[in-house]
């Protein structure tokens, strides 16, 4: 079975947002959020510096908050220079804290810390590695305008390469007829894409999974709270290293647009409750239709056949103005 995350990890998830109680569930199950889904649909290290900067955050009334941020800043800065695999013994942090925050970041997947010979040793991951590298390389450019680091391409390009393909790399190519190629073995990023993928067209072969990008999916993602830029910058970010090489866009205009139309359809025809009322002449619809225009209820009217609809929150005044008008005007 699936392995419950520590109780202090779903705790921090709720108080930064990312999930929270499901009010239709009497047991206090727990529900993403749409801060959450966009949380899943951003880089791996823009996620960990999220987590990092609201660890640092939550030490806000610590007596020696500053001191133990700048010595988790070192502690990362140092994990950059590491080597993926290599042991170190706890040992060599000079400090309580240091190993506080030790325990800390294994809990954010930065650390992998067991005992070897009796003592407590920590390996570097490779998302600890890649958090802080930069490319090295005198003169070259950054070529995602998006911020992916050089190192976890390179890596990316190493993994697919390999006979068994990494878990924790995704590299996806999307094709102008809106199907989906990523090469992944991750259920994490199956369940990711088929945020706004169609689950139904889904197929998989040993390392590559295909879907299909369609209005309904993208539909259903909006209303999780997904938006379409954020849809996009996912499949920019995580596009294949081979289409970085070429003139051509890492999306294809014709998705790109597509998905930006998708968008916009939500906001061509905005829906609103209204309450319908048929005047019995001219006088009383200019009478009606003036008052509910100040009371700013007016949703519109016909001056041909006398009709008005008024905001249902506001309608009871309207209605009640309507019976002074009418015992004023046709009872007198």
């Amino acid at each position: 079975g699936i392995e419950e995350p520590p109780e202090v990890m779903v705790h921090f998830l709720t108080r930064i947002g990312l999930m929270q109680e499901d009010p239709d569930d009497y047991n206090g199950a727990l529900v993403i959020t749409s801060k959450g889904y966009e949380f899943m649909l951003r880089d791996t290290n823009a996620q960990v510096w999220q987590f990092v900067l609201q660890y640092l955050n939550s030490m806000a009334h610590h007596n020696l908050k500053d001191a133990i941020r700048i010595e988790a800043l070192s502690f990362l800065i140092c994990l950059g220079s590491c080597r993926v695999g290599e042991g170190y013994f706890n040992s060599v942090l000079g400090s309580k804290s240091a190993r506080i925050l030790m325990k800390d970041f294994a809990r954010f997947g930065l650390l992998f810390v067991c005992r070897v010979a009796g003592k407590k040793a920590f390996y570097p991951t490779r998302v600890a590695v890649n958090l802080v590298a930069s490319n090295e390389k005198e003169g070259s450019k950054q070529t995602d305008a998006l911020g992916q680091s050089v190192a976890a391409t390179r890596s990316l390009e190493e993994s697919l390469s390999s006979p068994v393909p990494s878990r924790s790399h995704l590299a996806v190519v999307v094709q102008t007829n809106f199907q989906v190629v990523a090469y992944t073995t991750s259920k994490l990023h199956i369940s990711t894409l088929a945020l706004f993928c169609d689950v139904e067209s889904y197929r998989r072969l040993p390392n590559v999974i295909f879907f299909h990008i369609t209005r309904d999916s993208i539909r259903s993602a909006f209303r999780l709270g997904v938006k379409a830029d954020q849809i996009l910058r996912f499949l920019h970010v995580h596009a294949h290293p081979m289409l970085r090489n070429g003139d051509q866009p890492l999306v294809p205009s014709n998705v790109t647009d597509q998905i930006l139309l998708w968008d916009r359809e939500r906001r061509r025809v905005v829906m609103d409750e209204v309450w319908a009322h048929q005047c019995r002449d001219s006088s009383e619809f200019a009478a009606v239709g003036q008052y509910a225009s100040d009371l700013d209820a007016l949703a519109w009217g016909n001056a041909h056949t006398n009709k008005l609809y008024v905001h249902f929150g506001k309608s009871e005044m309207v209605h009640a103005y309507i019976r002074k008008w009418r015992t004023k005007h046709y009872n007198s």
